[in-house]
C-alpha cells in the first residue's frame, strides 16, 4: 500500500497518524497483504465447500428477550430531544 492510501484510510477511520506511524503502517500492511497473497496461492480444490461453520443450523426465531426500554429514562440520557423523540447526531466528521 502507498502512503497516500494509508492516509486516506486513516482519514476515513478518523485516526490521526504521524509520519513515523504512517511508515510503520505501510510496513504492517505490506506484510499482511503478502500473507494474504500466500494464502490465495494455496490449492484448495480438494476442500469441500462450506456454507456455514455448523453442520446444522437450528435458529430459534421464536426466542423472546427480556429487554425492555424505559422511554423516559432513554430520553433523559439522550443528548437532544424534540417532541418526546430522541435526536440522533451524525457521528462521522470525515467528508467523503
Amino acid at each position: 500500500m502507498t502512503k497516500e492510501e494509508i492516509k486516506h484510510l486513516s482519514k476515513l477511520s478518523e485516526i490521526q497518524l504521524s509520519e513515523n506511524e504512517l511508515e510503520d503502517m505501510k510496513d504492517d500492511f505490506d506484510e499482511l497483504l503478502n500473507f494474504v497473497w500466500k494464502l490465495q496461492s494455496i490449492n484448495t480444490e480438494w476442500v469441500e465447500k462450506m456454507y456455514t461453520p455448523v453442520s446444522t443450523s437450528k435458529l430459534d426465531y421464536n426466542r423472546k428477550t427480556n429487554t425492555e426500554v424505559n422511554k423516559k429514562q432513554l430520553l433523559e440520557n439522550s443528548p437532544q430531544e424534540v417532541e418526546n423523540n430522541m435526536i440522533v447526531i451524525k457521528s462521522s466528521t470525515v467528508e467523503h
